[in-house]
């Protein structure tokens, strides 16, 4: 067999993991607030509270430990690690089934947080045994299936709940998460390890950090992914400002963030392939341009739907840029050190997003405008900073 079966054969298992595990998580983390009624927290802000802590302890330790979870891909194996990660959310998920206090379900969550690896060891094993130029379209899968995700795991979520509870759904989700173990088993084909060498004196994670541009680039991940979550907790107010019935906030609400999700996937996807024949830089300067160019508009809307339509060119123009990030990291590092790169990257992704809601929501104090001007400024000061520099891959 040649190789070219090998590494194509990799890049669809890992994208049909990745879609799968995180549209399983997808299927319970927007219904944690009523599952915490169910738990006995009765108080409304107690539960919002609690649901609040619940979702974000998760990918706030996955930040932490992901370059932890990178090295030890790099050092033992990625299939290994990412089929134990799979093993412990089984577990975990089942096991949130039975819950019988809100204490027991944040010392699940935090369990997924600790082996939440799957999410830096995906982007290195799709791009194992692939050819250095493929980098791009492969990362670009692996993004365009997670983000796809987001738009189809809250809507089914939503029928299981209402069909079988939320009980119930929590056993499906790992159901879910056993049949992409079980995928990755059996078809995926781990890349061959260099020989062992003595890593006696020497830092993994530093050795990464030393890489020139790394530093920069992890900056610029933490803001692009700042600014992409930016929008969700004060959608709802800005659509009620936009004139839209209360009772009709949650669907529109709903209907803009799947739109959005979709047009992110197809620029992730698209911008991944013509990264094989663009320069990576130039396409990332030019989506963060086009997304100052769109996101300042989204303040001055004054109807849902150009409110929408503005989403979805966002979604279009800019909602690669985190894929062209990844694709600018997978040059940049060689190839033993790339699960733990990926993971840096990763986790600098994931601090951001994990900070953007609070500072949108403070801001939104002042007037539910005031993220977005942030966001243009931002995106504005990234494209000019990638022009100025000399990013060169090696």
């Amino acid at each position: 067999m040649t190789a070219a079966p090998h590494w194509r054969r990799n890049q669809y298992v890992m994208v049909a993991t990745v879609f799968v595990v995180y549209t399983g998580f997808a299927f319970v983390l927007p219904f944690l607030p009523l599952y915490v009624h169910e738990l006995g927290v009765q108080d409304e802000d107690s539960a919002a509270l609690w649901a609040g802590v619940l979702i974000g302890v998760a990918p706030l330790l996955a930040g932490l430990l992901a370059p932890f979870w990178g090295r030890l891909g790099d050092r033992y194996g990625q299939k290994p690690m990412a089929m134990r990660a799979l093993s412990a959310y089984v577990v975990l998920l089942a096991l949130s089934a039975i819950v019988t206090r809100v204490w027991h379900l944040l010392v699940l969550r935090v369990g997924v947080g600790l082996f939440g690896g799957i999410g830096p060891l995906g982007l290195a094993m799709a791009t194992s045994l692939a050819p250095r130029e493929e980098t791009g379209r492969a990362v670009g899968l692996v993004q365009a299936a997670q983000i796809l995700s987001a738009a189809v795991g809250p809507l089914v979520g939503g029928l299981l709940a209402d069909m079988i509870g939320i009980r119930q759904t929590f056993l499906v989700t790992a159901g879910v998460c056993a049949a992409a173990l079980a995928l990755m088993a059996a078809w995926y084909e781990e890349a061959p390890r260099p020989p062992s060498t003595d890593d006696a004196g020497r830092s993994p994670f530093r050795e990464v950090l030393r890489v020139r541009h790394v530093p920069a680039l992890l900056a610029v991940l933490f803001i692009v992914n700042f600014i992409g979550r930016s929008f969700t907790p004060i959608l709802p107010l800005q659509l009620l400002g936009l004139g839209i019935e209360r009772g009709r906030v949650a669907s529109s609400t709903g209907v803009m963030i799947s739109a959005y999700s979709i047009a992110a996937a197809l620029s992730a996807t698209l911008l991944g392939r013509a990264s094989r024949r663009y320069a990576p830089r130039l396409l990332l300067a030019m989506t963060l341009v086009a997304g100052a160019a769109l996101v300042l508009p989204m303040a001055l809307a004054t109807s849902y739907r150009q409110f929408l339509w503005l989403a979805v060119l966002l979604g279009l123009f800019a909602g690669g840029s985190l894929t062209l990030c990844y694709t600018l990291g997978g040059l940049l590092v060689p190839p033993e050190r790339r699960a733990t790169a990926f993971g840096f990257f990763a986790g600098a992704a994931l601090f951001g997003g994990s900070i953007s809601p609070s500072v949108a929501g403070l801001l939104a104090h002042w007037d539910l405008r005031t993220i977005y001007y942030v966001d243009g400024l931002l995106y504005v000061g990234l494209a000019l900073a990638l022009l100025a520099g000399r990013w060169r891959p090696r």
